[in-house]
């Protein structure tokens, strides 16, 4: 990358600075790209014609297409085509027999030519037909980007044999494959209206792809077990994203081994079609809610709020915009929450996701509100995780008022102590 970097730096002496700073940026997402996906020599171009310039980056797999994604800002890769397309002038992709070029050119100061844009052609060779029936096309989006960004960390991983038990042949077949697949569903996606949560999807997939889905398949499992013990920067995928990426994959090799297709709504403990997990996470819907409702982010932040909380808890729905959840909890449960909620995020595990459980709440004014918490995750189109929480007051019972009997929503199962117990955890 540095070497391309200065190459385009040097070819370009006597341009303007700022247009030399933009090809360099340019070339250098369309070089990581070459190197990352088509894992061969890599070889840059470039032109100048006064204040013009033209720069070709060719790898030596023309089998392997680009695969432009939506530019979603909380995702960690997947932005360089968007970079591409967004700063260059005009753009576009080249597929010969033994080989692919991908160009930009700048125009600082004449008309802007119009742009070929990206082309992509999912699959060269023979091809098959597999049928992914109520995909949730949010849950799946979101489930590939954790996997692009883990096979990326991996692919920059030095000895990522030792850290993640990984072999680099079978990093690259997986890599491989996963931008096939990407691509594959891109192009389906494309030609198909997703006017609910969930769209069913005919994709043409290469016919001999399955052992490297199943080298795909282990690639990611040995990458999220080391995410889970802070091998690597990649947070774990959670379950509901883990879950659903497996499923893909596994319909993949089995209809492609000959097999029939199984709906991801009809598999054990999956969301019905009409679920709202589902469904992407909308601020509006949080606001509209007669239920007192707060969302908040992976940093525990508070995104959304409706009025029927904050009036249950003295305060008005845009003061709470920004604030930490521990706004809402009580002091003596804060530290756990603190605990839980970072567990949350390290491992993507909690047995009380999904529950309604007795939680106090802590009002403006400092006294407690008794609760019934029931908190779940969904996906924003922006590439977040969402984690909404909806408050139903109840009655007091005169138990509740002893702060070992009220488990938070993001503790670890082993941090709950349960009465009639002597240790943590124990039943």
């Amino acid at each position: 990358m540095p070497l391309a970097r200065r190459f385009v730096r040097s070819a370009l002496r006597g341009v303007a600075p700022e247009v030399v700073d933009t090809a360099e940026l340019l070339t250098s997402e369309l070089v990581t790209n070459a190197v990352l996906h088509a894992c061969t020599e890599v070889e840059v171009r470039v032109w100048s014609y006064g204040e013009q310039v033209r720069v070709r980056v060719g790898d030596g797999r023309p089998d392997r297409p680009l695969v432009p994604r939506a530019l979603r800002p909380y995702a960690g890769a997947g932005r360089g085509l968007a970079v591409v397309a967004e700063l260059a002038s005009s753009h576009g992709a080249h597929v010969g027999e033994d080989r692919k070029a991908v160009w930009f050119e700048l125009w600082p100061k004449v008309p802007t030519p119009p742009t070929s844009g990206w082309e992509t052609s999912p699959v060269h060779g023979r091809s098959a037909t597999v049928s992914l029936i109520d995909v949730p096309y949010i849950v799946f989006l979101a489930a590939q980007r954790h996997a692009d960004e883990l096979l990326r960390e991996l692919m920059l991983t030095a000895r990522v044999e030792e850290r993640a038990g990984v072999s680099r042949p079978a990093l690259l077949v997986a890599t491989d494959v996963a931008n096939v697949i990407s691509a594959c569903m891109t192009s389906a996606l494309e030609e198909t209206v997703t006017s609910g949560a969930t769209v069913t999807l005919d994709i043409a997939v290469p016919s001999g792809a399955a052992p490297a889905v199943d080298t795909l398949r282990h690639v990611l499992e040995r990458g999220d077990a080391a995410a889970q013990l802070e091998s690597l920067l990649t947070l774990p995928a959670p379950p509901h994203l883990r879950s659903h990426y497996q499923w893909v994959l596994d319909q993949l090799v089995t209809q492609l081994s000959g097999g029939p297709p199984t709906a991801w709504t009809l598999l054990s403990g999956a969301p019905d079609a009409t679920s709202v997990e589902l469904g992407p996470w909308d601020a509006g819907d949080v606001e509209d809610s007669r239920v007192p409702t707060a969302a908040a982010d992976d940093d525990g932040r508070i995104i959304a709020a409706n009025a029927a909380l904050a009036d249950l808890l003295g305060w008005r729905a845009d003061e709470l915009i920004g604030r930490p959840l521990t706004v809402l909890i009580p002091e003596h449960l804060r530290e756990r929450h603190r605990a839980g909620f970072t567990a949350l995020r390290l491992t993507g595990r909690s047995r009380l996701m999904g529950r309604s459980i007795p939680l106090p709440a802590l009002h403006r004014d400092g006294s407690l509100v008794p609760m019934r918490l029931h908190v779940q995750s969904q996906e924003a189109v922006d590439g977040r995780t969402v984690r909404i929480g909806q408050f139903m007051p109840r009655a007091t019972a005169p138990e509740e008022a002893r702060p070992v009997t009220h488990p938070d929503p993001w503790a670890p199962a082993a941090a709950v102590r349960r009465r009639g117990s002597g240790a943590a955890g124990r039943r």
